[in-house]
């Protein structure tokens, strides 16, 4: 199977699943046993197109005459993965995409179709009309394919000039970073290392664990180190909200909602493994999930645990990490069926769950204990109005300063972290250190 029709299933399954794009696309490579050219081919093309498909769709219903509505999914397939190839990408010519997608829609749909997909193709393909990528947006929402309500949220958040800079951000290539298990392994053993099984990483500035992998993503992931729990793949936000918790070792220690459990083992690092380390999802596939990975870092020192942090009991706590279910707008750049799957009642009800996960664990955290409290969402609704509700109803907690290592560009207002994808060349991350003062 090559991979213009390797993609064009595993997107048809997507429109019809309520499944992650990157789960759907790992099914179909275990099964198929794709060659590595084409796989990875088809990690390009399925999310591109997810990402760009508002845009594409403008153009394939600027080229219809009549029941723009009524063009069923297969050929909307077709057309996109097409479009994106004729537009976007410049991995082949014209001619030839045009050529194959033709061929692919008589071997999927039949000869009826045949003439129609030409037609369309061929037109698009010699107009200089749809090549937005040179001009400065007009529509930002359909010519940077995001939802309306996320641009509009965006400029009236960060102002139409860095909402345009975040688009295009998340837009762009997504890397991938690790964080080194400061226990096992030092900075100039783990280079040297990688460098054997041309595994290239160059460190990130202000941090002494994490790094960009710039090259050797498969090769990592067969790697002695991965497997044996010397790295992991982390995001940098990520690993800074577990600085900002600043765990201590001999404390007790809560990772409330802790799926797939990246922040736990980072805690229990920097615990050295001495002390209480409680990690709790409401899941118990996630668990599982985490149980999985747990075995790649062989330690069984970690409590996991089936809890709901919104209503259970737990022990009192030193200190409490909530990395709080949210509509990870701030993942969009490796995540780009994000923009697709929330909306704005999502986001409503998320708000009620983060508030009451917070007023819940806020019962077992000890005098002069800390709360984490974070999301990888850009939304302020998540955010700042949560914490605000919050500290309303318990007047016991205070927002606290940290001396930490952390960047000062993080910290702009009241000591609460909030990295900016576009400046940081992260995902994006917002953080509050809550202390019990009552």
């Amino acid at each position: 199977m090559d991979a213009r029709l390797l993609s064009f299933n595993v997107l048809l399954e997507y429109e019809g699943a309520n499944r992650w794009l990157k789960s759907i696309r790992n099914d179909y490579f275990i099964r198929l046993n794709p060659t590595k050219k084409t796989a990875d081919r088809s990690i390009v093309l399925t999310n591109e197109v997810i990402k760009w498909q508002r845009l594409l769709d403008s153009i394939i219903n600027d080229n219809l005459i009549k029941n723009k509505s009524k063009l069923k999914f297969p050929i909307r397939n077709i057309l996109r993965l097409a479009i994106y190839e004729l537009l976007i990408d410049d991995h082949n010519p014209p001619y030839a995409v045009v050529d194959s997608y033709v061929k692919l829609s008589k071997q999927i749909i039949g000869n009826y179709i045949t003439g129609f997909i030409n037609a369309i193709l061929r037109k698009i393909s010699i107009s200089d009309k749809y090549l937005y990528k040179e001009k400065s947006p007009e529509n930002i929402a359909v010519q940077l394919s995001y939802p309306d309500w996320i641009v509009d949220r965006w400029i009236n958040q960060f102002g139409k000039k860095k909402a345009i800079t975040l688009c295009e951000y998340f837009n762009n290539p997504h890397t991938i970073m690790i964080r080194r298990n400061e226990l096992k392994i030092d900075h100039n053993s783990l280079i040297e290392k990688l460098k054997i099984e041309k595994i290239h990483i160059e460190r990130y500035n202000d941090s002494k664990n994490f790094y960009f992998l710039n090259k050797g993503v498969r090769s990592l992931l067969n790697n002695k180190l991965f497997n044996n729990g010397f790295i992991s793949i982390q995001d940098r936000a990520a690993g800074a909200v577990v600085e900002l918790l600043d765990p201590k070792p001999g404390e007790v220690i809560l990772d409330a909602c802790t799926a797939p459990g990246t922040k736990a083992f980072y805690i229990a690092e920097k615990m050295e493994y001495n002390g209480k380390l409680i990690a709790s999802d409401i899941s118990k596939n996630r668990i599982d999930m985490c149980h999985k990975d747990n075995k790649r870092h062989n330690i069984n020192w970690i409590n996991w645990c089936i809890k709901n942090a919104e209503k259970d009991k737990f022990p009192l706590l030193n200190r409490a990490l909530i990395d709080a279910p949210c509509s990870s707008t701030g993942t969009i750049g490796k995540n780009p069926e994000v923009r697709w799957k929330c909306n704005i009642d999502q986001i409503k009800q998320l708000k009620i769950k983060q508030l009451g996960i917070l007023l819940n664990i806020s019962k077992y955290i000890k005098p002069q204990g800390i709360i984490c409290y974070s999301t990888c969402s850009l939304q302020r609704e998540e955010n700042w109005d949560v914490i605000d509700a919050f500290l309303k109803l318990n007047k016991k907690f205070k927002i606290d300063n940290l001396e930490n290592s952390l960047p000062k560009k993080w910290f702009k207002k009241q000591n609460v972290m909030e990295i900016f994808p576009p400046r940081d060349k992260l995902i994006g991350m917002f953080a509050v250190r809550l202390k019990n003062v009552g």
